[in-house]
């Protein structure tokens, strides 16, 4: 990936938006489908602030990704113009059939692997087809960023929501991004809309007490602190820091003082990469005043992704295009969800020798004892967290309302680029038992039978030792 690639995804935002200007002009009605993680509401939001601008009838509307029966639903709707954001690309057969056929227009920008489809009512933006990374180098809401910008350069201060996007994601590395999304970094530092600086990583530090963020660390989970409120408290005390202070604000070096702590106090987690990666690096802040909430984007990616989690997306979307009344509803939600988040990783801590080794991966079944909702978090939260060894892809299976498995995988940074696409493996996986999935190389999903579990995890094993083709 070089200079070649970005400057090929460059001119295929322009063709995007050379497709999107001429409607425009306030008579094609648009209807906006986007995802609900932090990702899918940035880029919304994104969206939803531009053609606001034009005064343009729209809607938007925060989903899962859209079925055939719902992209068949849609068609039926009374739009001319649809517009999928951090989805689309992995359901063209039936945009094919429901809205082009039907004489709809439809613009996909995403940042997932998929199909390619040549019709002259859709354009489509995908870092994949331009020889990019959608797992590092860009995510959706970059992606929707490099469209608006192309219309008019007022929209450049949306770049902190394209980066937004792309921490929750999880698209930043330790070494710090790359791609576009590096491209998007450099620019909003040189324009002056976002500042860097080293400190603790943990989320909720200018929102929470500082006893309180330590007691609800998740990301990362914290060994012998995470939800001990006295051993929090005794930690604290010997720093001679008051429980009611911000971390956000303790100065630089009270807070490399409390890392050093936070750092002896877990032990042997501490001496895991991936640990320290997680706890200490680089703060993003935004110097931009449109972006109502907190100013650092980290806290920000979490705040409107937790609107999702807890299925309240549309407050994470209104509070993402600039309506200050939701704050509270947000940050409630993100206290309940790390609330959430705190008893299913105690679960996962009590449970660790419970995880089997495959071949290739490790995995687990929780049954019902994790929300399926949040088994993917949980397990992305435990590798960053040094709770499981990253030295294999992981697998977490857990029991759905409807009597399905959902399965969710993920594989640690350090194992990018080792030969293993998970996305591939799980979609031929879960196709081989009756069920469905796909996803990223670095993270997937599927949902499969319940009578059939054993059957996956051996389909599994052997599409990745094929490498997932």
């Amino acid at each position: 990936m070089g200079r070649a690639e970005i400057k090929r995804f460059r001119r295929a935002s322009e063709e995007v938006a050379a497709f999107l200007r001429p409607r425009l002009d306030g008579k094609t009605r648009i209807k906006v489908v986007s995802h609900t993680d932090a990702d899918g509401i940035a880029s919304a939001a994104i969206l939803a602030r531009c053609l606001y601008s034009y005064n343009v009838p729209f809607t938007v509307k925060l989903w899962r990704p859209p079925s055939d029966d719902d992209i068949a639903q849609l068609g039926a709707e009374n739009y001319g113009l649809y517009i999928f954001l951090d989805q689309g690309s992995g359901q063209l057969d039936a945009i094919n059939k429901y809205l082009l056929a039907r004489d709809k227009e439809v613009i996909i920008i995403d940042h997932h692997p998929g199909q390619l489809l040549e019709h002259p009512k859709l354009s489509c933006l995908n870092p994949h087809n331009c020889g990019l990374s959608g797992s590092t180098d860009v995510s959706a809401s970059g992606a929707v960023f490099s469209v608006v910008e192309q219309l008019d350069l007022r929209f450049r201060s949306l770049i902190s929501l394209a980066i937004v996007g792309a921490i929750g994601d999880r698209q930043e590395m330790s070494s710090g991004f790359t791609g576009v999304n590096d491209t998007l970094l450099k620019r909003s530092v040189d324009l002056g809309l976002v500042r860097e600086r080293d400190g603790l990583r943990m989320t909720r530090r200018s929102l929470v007490p500082a006893v309180e963020c330590l007691r609800t660390s998740i990301r990362p989970y914290l060994l012998g602190l995470s939800n001990n409120l006295s051993s929090c408290r005794s930690l604290l005390d010997s720093l001679g820091i008051s429980h009611s202070s911000l971390i956000s604000e303790l100065g630089a070096e009270m807070e490399r003082r409390l890392a050093d702590a936070i750092f002896s106090k877990v032990g042997a987690q501490a001496a895991k990469e991936e640990f320290r990666q997680a706890l200490w690096g680089t703060i993003l802040t935004t110097a931009n005043e449109d972006l109502v909430g907190p100013k650092e984007l980290g806290e920000y990616a979490a705040l409107i992704d937790a609107c999702g989690n807890m299925k309240k997306p549309e407050i994470g979307f209104a509070l993402a295009v600039g309506d200050g009344s939701y704050q509270i509803d947000a940050l409630g939600l993100l206290s309940n969800y790390h609330e959430r988040m705190l008893r299913a990783l105690e679960w996962l801590v009590d449970k660790l020798a419970s995880f089997k080794l495959a071949a290739n991966f490790r995995y687990i079944y929780a049954g019902k004892d994790v929300d399926s909702a949040i088994l993917g978090e949980m397990i992305s939260l435990a590798i960053e967290s040094a709770l499981i060894p990253a030295d294999q892809p992981v697998v977490g299976m857990a029991d759905t309302a409807e009597g399905h498995v959902k399965i969710s995988a993920r594989v640690a940074p350090s194992l990018i680029g080792m030969g293993v696409n998970l996305g591939q493996a799980i979609a031929r996986a879960a196709t081989a038992v009756g069920g469905y999935g796909g996803g990223h190389d670095v993270s997937a999903a599927a949902r499969i039978p319940r009578d059939r579990l054993d059957d996956f995890v051996r389909e599994l094993d052997s599409a990745m030792s094929r490498g997932g083709l």
